[in-house]
């Protein structure tokens, strides 16, 4: 399970961000409020992050904070709701 990373910001995007992380390049899906938080292209940063693995989807999703992280665990440990609610 990949639990954080940290690297350097390459880009932003409306939902997400691409992080360098040694020579590898992982966009990760992150919430606005994040989003905010991560600095401009060039700046370290590190996500707490959650992988997301089914048959049908693989997607990296990052927190700023442990505790949004805890929050989006208990989340979507409900019957129902999935990661992009």
């Amino acid at each position: 399970m990949i639990v954080a990373l940290e690297g350097i910001l390459e880009s932003r995007g409306v939902d997400s961000a691409v992080v360098r992380v040694g020579p590898v390049s992982l966009q990760v899906s992150v919430p606005s409020s994040a989003l905010g938080r991560l600095g401009t292209a060039g700046d370290k940063v590190r996500l707490h992050t959650y992988l997301y693995l089914r048959e049908d989807n693989v997607a990296l999703y990052g927190f700023a904070l442990p505790e949004e992280l805890g929050l989006f665990k208990s989340l979507i440990s409900v019957s129902g709701i999935g990661p992009k609610a």
